[in-house]
């Protein structure tokens, strides 16, 4: 008989110690939360943090799960400004319940009033009490519009060329009119020769941006940029979130905003699922004028009536809520120099633009 001792061919099982399993997942939480850390701030300095908006100035709490309400606005200091001035603004709701996003463009010089010195919305952003300029707008659009605001993303103009430039071979839209620009001393040069799809680079984007030389004023401005919205927004639901995010280390630079990376990128899967059909970009009615008052001579300003704003803003941009009765804005004083007159109210789905068929 063997004296050698026989053992199972099962291997012992060893039992389980407490604390090295408690420190092995305290290790990989403490691996996981670095390397969300090291993201955050990797992500977080690529653009500037804005200060927080003021509850009373949000959506109410019982439907921001619904909807979400963000300001846009393209900042700006062209030669011959002392301060800066918003020239692109946009009001944007996402109503997350219906699936739709309307964007409302509101003309650089609609007649607000105060805190603005010219009277124009423009001017509010530099002329108001908060040292914050985007927070003079905010209370503006709040106070006097009753539109709420959570969010708000202000722009450099300078991140419509880097947006671009960032397309090989440039951004592919569709311009409705011929673009001539005209520089400081009256010379002028046509960039875009005739209406149809064309192909721009950074520098001809934020012409068409910023072009102010339409017969037309600031209708056409507005009607042009919407066509350069629509084929921005065509581009990126066309190469998707996860390659659109590439583009980041060039964009958000120019960027202040009061909203966590993780936000952005959550609103924009969001928007960018969602239908041509179901995004609607809507312009005010609007009526033109040469005024001359005390206090800036003769300018242009743009009234929009106040039965018209509240058309728009309780059937567009406040769902869920009970409508605005009445606006608290200034009328304008001062003599009529030219009457330009009056256009109506215009809804022109993302569709429609991208097909160039919108009137």
């Amino acid at each position: 008989m063997s004296n050698k001792n026989t053992y199972s061919s099962k291997k012992r099982r060893k039992k389980k110690n407490p604390k090295r399993t408690l420190i092995a997942c305290l290790v990989a939480i403490c691996i996981v939360a670095v390397m969300i850390f090291a993201v955050d701030g990797a992500i977080g300095n690529m653009y500037n943090e804005g200060e927080e908006i003021p509850e009373n100035m949000q959506t109410a709490e019982e439907i921001k799960d619904d909807v979400v309400n963000i300001l846009v606005c393209g900042v700006d200091m062209e030669e011959g400004r002392d301060t800066y001035k918003t020239d692109v603004i946009m009001y944007v709701t996402m109503d997350i319940k219906a699936g739709t996003v309307k964007a409302l463009q509101i003309p650089r010089d609609t007649f607000v009033g105060e805190p603005s010195k010219t009277g124009k919305i423009n001017a509010v952003y530099s002329d108001g009490s908060h040292e914050n300029g985007i927070m003079n707008l905010v209370e503006t659009l709040n106070q006097r519009f009753g539109l709420a605001v959570d969010h708000y993303a202000t722009l450099d103009m300078e991140a419509f060329v880097e947006v671009v430039d960032w397309i090989e071979g440039g951004l592919e839209m569709y311009v409705p009119y011929p673009i001539t620009i005209k520089d400081g001393n009256g010379n002028q040069e046509t960039i875009i020769k005739e209406a149809g799809w064309h192909y721009v680079n950074g520098e001809t984007a934020e012409a068409i941006v910023r072009n102010r030389n339409y017969a037309g004023g600031d209708i056409q401005r507005m009607e042009v940029q919407s066509y350069f919205y629509a084929s921005v927004i065509k581009y990126f639901k066309e190469i998707g979130v996860s390659d659109s995010l590439k583009l980041l280390p060039r964009f958000t630079p120019y960027i202040t905003t009061d909203m966590h990376w993780s936000r952005i990128a959550g609103l924009a899967t969001e928007a960018l699922n969602m239908d041509y059909s179901n995004m609607a970009i809507i312009k005010p009615g609007i009526h033109g004028y040469d005024i001359r008052t005390k206090r800036n001579g003769v300018q242009n300003l743009l009234e929009i009536p106040q039965n018209e704003w509240l058309e728009i803003i309780n059937k567009h941009f406040r769902p869920y809520q009970e409508p605005v009765e009445a606006l608290n804005i200034d009328e304008i004083e001062g003599e009529v120099v030219n009457d330009w007159g009056a256009t109506g109210i215009t809804v022109t789905n993302l569709g429609d633009l991208l097909a160039g068929t919108a009137q």
